[in-house]
């Protein structure tokens, strides 16, 4: 997935904090501030998201777009091929014909060539890899300056207007700041795809980092953001708080969080108590004993699916898409930004402590008391974790 040679590295941006930085813990906010956003653009527009829906949000967000093609906006649309599978019957055409450049990533169906047939059993292998492998950023980007990121799709069961309080918990955020350029440079390679070898060459020459801004598109970029989540967490001097809805991690991460929590730091871990993945809160049960016993306290949220990926460490924070399970680590592309700043950090510790009055905190008895058929469907699927 990565390369193997050292790429010349081209540091954005001086500054520590975000120029501007706004959190949002609900899509009504969310989408409002996009909205306004897409409407302003001048230049360009560049969006990508797991899931673009034909619902209520998915045409108000696209009309959006093709407001902004109208004005002569640069705008291209990126959506994943199976998180979007509705997306061409319902906006495809019609975008194209408005101006809106679209293209699907990983789309489906993938034809299985015709010919020799070890050819073709090697194209089939490569076909399911390449499906394993998606898009699961949630980023959009106006003129080159803004980017919103964070873990809402353009779906309406974000929205708390309509789905009052059974609406999904997520958290969003919207930033100004030469780091933007990050994500502009990454959505551009998604964009075009496989890159000749000589574009890779060039990219080589002129790769941008940030210390804001976290990708995973390199097998480099996933172990050495990894590797610096894990160091984070041990060097931890008063809490670990982890907001974080498909909570399957590798035993890494289950290995330094059990350390700290018996150490003198608030490690605390918030989990869906019901997902729209049923098994997933089975799965991630079964890990909770090994935490428990360490003492990290674990809280399942009750008041509607918790699909939020955010995370405290002493003064450090994280939003975006990424999940603490294999999926995230090893082949979905993901889009996460480090939030220093202090307003966005007060607004995240208010809105962790909020959830945790609408959680049940898991300890040893609760665990032990969970239905037997649950707790056998969590261990089996345990090994399927690769794929979770």
């Amino acid at each position: 997935m990565g390369d193997t040679q050292e790429p010349h590295i081209i540091a954005v941006g001086e500054a520590s904090e975000w120029q501007e930085a706004t959190v949002f813990h609900d899509g009504d906010s969310f989408f409002d501030a996009l909205e306004a956003a897409l409407d302003q653009a001048k230049v360009s527009i560049d969006m990508e998201f797991y899931i673009f829906e034909s619902d209520r949000t998915g045409y108000r967000i696209f009309r959006a777009l093709v407001r902004a093609a109208q004005r002569r906006v640069a705008v291209r649309l990126m959506v994943d091929g199976i998180g979007s599978v509705s997306f061409s019957r319902t906006f495809r055409e019609a975008a194209i014909r408005a101006g809106v450049a679209v293209k699907v990533f990983h789309e489906l169906p993938w034809r299985i060539v015709r010919g020799d047939p070890k050819e073709k059993r090697f194209r089939f292998r490569k076909l399911l890899r390449r499906m394993n492998n998606r898009n699961h950023r949630k980023v959009c980007v106006v003129d080159g300056a803004v980017a919103f990121v964070g873990s809402m799709n353009v779906v309406d069961y974000h929205l708390p207007s309509l789905f009052k309080e059974l609406a999904w918990r997520d958290t969003g955020i919207r930033v100004r700041g030469l780091d933007v350029a990050v994500l502009v440079q990454s959505f551009d390679d998604a964009w075009q795809g496989r890159l000749s070898r000589l574009k890779r060459r060039l990219r080589r020459k002129a790769q941008l980092v940030s210390t804001l801004v976290r990708l995973n598109v390199s097998g480099r970029q996933r172990r050495e953001s990894h590797l610096d989540l894990l160091v984070r967490i041990v060097g931890a001097q008063r809490r670990v708080w982890i907001t974080n809805a498909y909570f399957v991690p590798d035993g890494s991460l289950l290995r330094v969080l059990a350390v700290v929590g018996r150490e003198n730091v608030d490690v605390r871990v918030l989990v869906p108590g019901f997902s729209d993945v049923v098994f997933i809160p089975w799965v991630a049960s079964a890990l909770h004993l090994g935490l428990l016993r360490a003492g990290v306290r674990v809280f399942e949220y009750q008041r509607s699916v918790l699909h939020a990926k955010t995370m405290l460490i002493d003064d450090w924070g994280l939003i975006g898409s990424s999940n603490l399970n294999h999926r995230s680590l090893l082949h979905d592309l993901e889009a996460d930004l480090v939030v220093p700043n202090e307003n966005v950090r007060r607004s995240m510790e208010d809105q962790f402590l909020r959830d945790l009055e609408g959680a049940k905190e898991v300890t040893l008895e609760n665990w032990r008391n969970r239905p037997l058929l649950e707790r056998l469907i969590g261990r089996v699927l345990l090994w399927m974790r690769y794929l979770l």
